[in-house]
């Protein structure tokens, strides 16, 4: 099949590609190797990115095989997948990884049939969501049948796919501290343990005691740089979601990141600014420490971890959002 029309419109005017090609040809069919090289290079380095947020273009061989993909991984001397995915974060803006040359390209607007792996790594640059590909394609009234019986062939992606569950496993298990600001008006930073930790079964669960409730979850997965852990409280009927941006990271120790739960004296749906700091020890008794309140006017003498972090919250007003009930369009003015 030849690269649908679609497709061949929406890069023709993507912004990116319009501001380097400064040629007055109205016809990409034109256009010289050197032109076609140049827009290479553009769509090469957006799809590195695309792909260093979601691993699951590589790992269900979405857009390279896995042929190709081995070899590249032993050339490179990556020992696994997320080897790959920190040689491709630590490429640079002047060298980029070749998913589609300026050579196929060149044929691809010449009449030359497109294979449909690199049909996907142009709907990747263009940020088609995955539940669209098959849609985009079909919308030439081409026959597709070749595209689609490869997208079948293809596994669906999953909440937590195996390459996020062994960087989880390898770099992001562990004691960490978690700080918050309490939401009673308190004006007090919890300081708590909170634990994740590897299970027999393989799942990733997190523990923790916070105002004196036991906490216990599991991790949902990695997206889009993102940590994403679920959390379910022990002693009552609240449930807790964790966002912490960890992008590339190998050696966290401290992660940024939001909690959305329930406040215990309005029973208001209230999302919270958190800090965890990873710690050295993996002492099997560190989620038993008991949680710590501290004031916000406490002064330290020695710049310790917990004056670090109590100093950068202390500077913020807006660690807590708290959301209003339900109201009328009227008492909203």
């Amino acid at each position: 099949m030849q690269l649908p029309p679609k497709i061949k419109k929406a890069i023709e005017g993507h912004e990116a590609i319009v501001e380097i090609n400064n040629t007055k040809r109205k016809h990409w069919s034109d256009f010289t190797r050197t032109q076609f090289n140049q827009i290479a290079k553009i769509i090469n380095r957006q799809i590195s990115k695309e792909v260093l947020v979601n691993p699951d273009l590589l790992e269900m061989y979405l857009i390279i095989g896995k042929q190709k993909l081995e070899k590249d991984m032993l050339a490179l001397r990556c020992n696994n997948l997320y080897d790959y995915l920190k040689y491709l974060g630590n490429l640079g803006e002047h060298r980029v990884y070749n998913w589609v040359s300026g050579k196929t390209l060149q044929s691809y607007w010449n009449g030359g049939a497109a294979k449909y792996i690199k049909i996907n790594c142009l709907l990747c640059y263009l940020k088609i969501p995955f539940s669209g590909w098959d849609t985009w394609v079909k919308a030439s009234g081409y026959n597709t049948e070749a595209y689609t019986e490869g997208l079948n062939k293809l596994a669906t992606p999953t909440a937590l796919s195996r390459t996020s569950m062994a960087i989880i496993k390898t770099y992001y298990t562990g004691n960490y501290f978690l700080y918050y600001q309490k939401t009673d008006g308190s004006k007090n930073i919890v300081k708590t343990p909170f634990v994740l930790q590897e299970q027999e079964n393989g799942q990733v669960i997190i523990k923790s005691v916070s105002e004196g409730h036991r906490y216990k979850g599991k991790v949902s997965g990695i997206r889009d740089g993102c940590l994403y852990i679920t959390n379910q409280n022990l002693d009552f009927d609240e449930m807790e979601q964790y966002v912490f941006n960890i992008g590339l990271e190998t050696k966290p120790e401290v992660l940024f990141g939001v909690s959305t739960t329930v406040s215990v004296k309005n029973r208001q749906a209230v999302a919270l600014k958190n800090i965890l700091v990873k710690q050295q020890n993996n002492d099997p008794e560190f989620e038993n420490i008991d949680e710590i309140q501290i004031p916000f006017n406490r002064k330290y003498s020695i710049e310790n971890e917990e004056a670090i972090i109590v100093n950068y919250l202390r500077r913020f007003s807006d660690n807590i959002i708290i959301a209003p009930g339900c109201c009328s369009l009227n008492e909203m003015k």
